[in-house]
């Protein structure tokens, strides 16, 4: 089994290819969420992997607590047990911090591994540079398809080094936290009401008040799905999202 979760498509496509390399299924988190779903069996000789996003250098905390929170029945045999993290610019801590979760969950990580992908954080990067684009998508290919062929051959002892330390570490956590607030967001006039930020938002963060979106919760998970799949490019995070913009994975027709 291979689970994962995505907001843009980028972690979902991944752990498709992941799950065609190795014969395995793929299963949602932000299904499991939503399910408040945390128990499965690993069944004999069955592989475990987990595909995240990076946010802020790191594996965002509530995937933490959610890889942590798993219970796993196993029917015996040998497992092969790894982590990717999808990143654009840099994975920070994310090897150590999917390491950390799953021992919580008696889980030993094989191995853990980095596929570069298009960041589509747009309040740094602007979605409108095709070069950029086509750049990441040739990058994430090439990462996809030695990371598929290592994991299909069960392939263990690689691991991400952090690339810093724990002070870091902490005060990339209190930015996330500090981010997230939802009164951060913004709608232009261009917005007509039609839901799919509602829809799409993992945590149901996001209510249509008089045809408009509002932000029900004080914080979300900073995914910025809403952004991105906004039909009409009317949801920013700060102006400095503001003509940067949208990216979804081209290869997945629905984030799930």
């Amino acid at each position: 089994m291979v689970f994962y979760f995505s907001a843009t498509g980028n972690t979902q496509y991944a752990a498709q290819r992941l799950a065609q390399a190795t014969g395995d299924y793929t299963v949602s988190i932000r299904e499991c969420m939503r399910d408040g779903r945390r128990s499965f069996t690993l069944k004999t000789n069955e592989n475990f992997g987990i595909v995240t996003p990076t946010y802020f250098q790191g594996m965002p905390l509530f995937l933490r607590e959610f890889l942590s929170s798993l219970k796993l029945e196993d029917e015996g045999g040998t497992h092969y047990a790894y982590a990717v993290s999808t990143c654009g610019v840099s994975y920070g801590s994310a090897g150590t911090q999917a390491v950390r979760a799953a021992e919580k969950a008696g889980i030993h990580l094989d191995a853990t591994f980095r596929i570069r992908m298009v960041d589509n954080w747009n309040p740094y990067f602007d979605m409108n540079d095709a070069a950029y684009i086509r750049s990441a998508e040739k990058t994430a290919e090439e990462d996809l398809k030695e990371v598929c062929a290592k994991a299909a051959a069960r392939e263990k002892g690689i691991y991400l080094a952090d690339t810093f330390g724990s002070k870091k570490e902490a005060e990339l956590a209190a930015a996330y936290e500090e981010s997230r607030k939802t009164s951060l967001f913004q709608v232009s006039d261009a917005c007509v009401g039609c839901g799919t930020c509602a829809a799409q938002c993992p945590i149901q963060a996001i209510t249509l008040q008089d045809g408009r979106p509002v932000w029900s919760k004080e914080s979300c998970l900073l995914c910025l799905g809403c952004v991105h799949k906004c039909p009409k490019n009317a949801i920013a995070y700060t102006q400095a999202t503001i003509g940067h913009g949208q990216y979804v994975n081209p290869h997945i027709s629905s984030v799930v």
